[in-house]
């Protein structure tokens, strides 16, 4: 995907520029993008940044007014304009309109501090050319990857992990860590990677590399803290959550060209729609198999609206390329995402239709937390009060849907007995950043925020963000701030978005919530007679009433070819991590209908289809 990438040498080399020049060729996945980069006289420094230019497409690097400090930004700045003039208003003098240069004279004047006030998405790097400093940063919720890695004498930075292996210095062992994290709960979790030598900067971090000193420094600059706030009404609340994601839905939508909406039948990106209206001009697209409820429900959503809208339908011709996108996917990602390829084919009709920015309903889970993937609350999780009624409810959830079946012998017999420990570990780190939140059911809240949104959701948009910037509405400072102080059981259903609704767009209420199979905002009794029956119909192969992917199904069927090329060749049951009888029964067990084993053989096709992407030719070793 698009970013930045560079390297600092202790010492000054002559390969530095053909080494940044390997380093673009990695993260180049189209011919049209933009690229740019900048090579200090000193022979010790190089950075560059290649770019889709779809917004902040002035030239790059940026620098303040005595060019002692250079920027190489990816993303943007939402208030851009606001926090220009306040800098302006201060004395600082602008010769761009890079957003790059607005995080330099931001630095200058308050430090650290103003990129916690900033609304956007993005990653940076600073070079000091006083004193031979690298900064790196990124926004508050980390939604920009930036991967980095240190050796005696060098260092090096990059949005995409691929460009970081073509240097040799790189330790490039796979990361067990990363294994047990990604195949225990099916993400990455913390700064960890696949690869041993690599790491990822934290939300809202700011890392220095000392160039003269050869050494590394890492803080953060903002953090989520606090508890749910009391005193406050209901009605008082969700006013505060509406008018926070108002807010972040016109600072995403408006004066924006080439404006589209992924929308489905669900709540969180129709909520998006709702506030937008007729406000501004959105291209929505839809996603799903020929005749589906999302195809319907997204198209009358957008006709009340008279918005233009586009379906894509999933069927033979997707799955005859499955692996070519599965292959693309893994390009984009690192192979570090648990993906089904759905929107791979919807890439090339985004700049068929002009769409230029896309908004995306990401994370609008944290207003609805019953329908939270494995992060899902339930009355057990509402009861929770102590920290090892926490993470045992949390060990039950997050791990359940990969590893069930398995028998605990999915690894090879030398991994077997430490992949739980570091997985245990793992989450029980993650849990540090929770410590002081309340009520304890709360941290559930927090944890899905802090790590499904950084090291899943933002994986999600490696993919969208190949061909369009992506923005989305409810990561939002104001937003999450607003949600984090509303008491848990306000977050469970969907009278938050039910509530933005009414007063917004009432009319979308009677359009079917696919996920309910009746209108927004229905009682309990009428949800159950619609979910019963939706299960009838899908379960009667009624035309429509199916859900917008088959995987498992399609794994057994037409893709069961691809599964066994990949995952019973002796490449990949050799490779020494996985339990080869383990692997194969697996395989046939899901093949033959026995278990449901869907996520699992995603997962390790995935993994298969990145070690030969990345780890044959780059030698990594277990």
């Amino acid at each position: 995907m698009p970013g930045v990438f560079g390297l600092v040498c202790s010492e000054p080399r002559e390969d530095v520029s053909a080494r940044l020049n390997a380093m673009a060729a990695e993260m180049r996945h189209k011919d049209w993008y933009r690229q740019t980069q900048y090579d200090d006289e000193t022979g010790r420094f190089a950075f560059g940044r290649i770019s889709t230019g779809c917004v902040n497409a002035t030239e790059q690097p940026s620098s303040n007014e005595t060019a002692s400090l250079l920027a190489m930004m990816e993303g943007e700045v939402y208030d851009y304009e606001s926090q220009r003039r306040t800098l302006e208003g201060l004395g600082h003098l602008f010769s761009s309109a890079s957003h790059a240069e607005l995080l330099l004279h931001g630095l200058e004047q308050f430090g650290t501090a103003f990129f916690r006030g900033l609304h956007g998405k993005f990653a940076a790097a600073i070079w000091d050319k006083t004193t031979n400093k690298l900064h790196l940063v990124n926004d508050r919720f980390g939604m920009k990857p930036m991967h980095y890695a240190h050796s005696a004498g060098r260092f090096r930075f990059a949005s995409e992990i691929k460009a970081l292996l073509t240097d040799d210095a790189t330790e490039q062992r796979t990361n067990l860590r990363g294994i047990a994290q990604f195949f225990t709960f099916g993400q990455l979790l913390g700064e960890d990677t696949l690869v041993e030598g690599v790491r990822l900067l934290p939300a809202a971090g700011w890392l220095t590399y000392d160039a003269d000193t050869d050494r590394v420094t890492l803080s953060r600059y903002w953090r989520l803290n606090g508890r749910v706030v009391t005193g406050r009404s209901t009605a008082e609340t969700l006013d505060r959550i509406d008018g926070a994601f108002t807010a972040s839905v016109k600072r995403m939508t408006v004066g924006t060209e080439g404006l589209g909406l992924s929308l489905s039948g669900g709540l969180d990106a129709r909520t998006i729609l709702g506030v937008i209206g007729r406000d501004a001009a959105v291209t929505t697209l839809s996603l799903g198999m020929t005749g589906s409820m999302d195809h319907r429900s997204a198209a009358a959503m957008s006709g009340l609206l008279g918005q233009q809208h586009r379906q894509v339908n999933l069927g033979e011709e997707f799955l005859s390329n499955y692996e070519t996108h599965l292959r693309n996917m893994v390009r984009l990602t690192d192979g570090q995402y648990l993906c089904q390829c759905i929107v791979m084919p919807t890439l090339p009709i985004y700049g068929e239709m002009g769409v230029r920015v896309l908004l995306r309903g990401h994370v609008g889970e944290l207003m609805h937390m019953t329908k939270a993937y494995n992060f899902s609350l339930d009355r057990a999780a509402l009861a929770l009060r102590t920290d090892d009624e926490l993470f045992n409810w949390l060990w039950r959830h997050l791990q359940s849907f990969l590893l069930n079946g398995t028998n605990g012998r999915l690894f090879a017999a030398r991994h077997r007995a430490s992949i739980e420990g570091l997985a245990r570990d793992s989450l029980r780190e993650c849990l540090k950043e929770t410590q002081g939140t309340e009520p304890t059911p709360h941290s559930i809240w927090q944890l899905f925020f802090e790590q499904r949104s950084r090291r899943e959701t933002a994986l999600s948009l490696a993919e969208f963000e190949s061909v369009v910037e992506t923005r989305l509405p409810y990561l939002d400072n104001e937003l999450i701030e607003e949600l984090f102080a509303a008491p848990p059981e306000l977050k469970l259903g969907d009278a938050i978005q039910t509530h933005i609704l009414r007063r917004h767009r009432p009319e979308f209420l009677n359009v079917t919530n696919v996920n309910t199979g009746t209108r927004v905002g229905a009682g309990r009794m009428a949800k159950f007679v619609a979910k019963a029956r939706l299960k009838v119909l899908a379960k009667l192969g009624v035309p429509g009433y199916q859900p917008y992917e088959r995987l498992g199904l399609w794994l057994r069927r037409e893709l069961r070819p691809l599964v066994r090329q990949l995952l019973l060749s002796d490449r990949c049951l050799d490779r020494g991590i996985f339990d080869a009888e383990a692997v194969r029964s697996a395989v046939d067990d899901h093949l033959d209908n026995k278990r449901n084993h869907t996520y699992l053989l995603l997962a390790l096709m995935i993994f298969e289809t990145s070690q030969q992407e990345f780890a044959d030719h780059a030698a990594l070793a277990v």
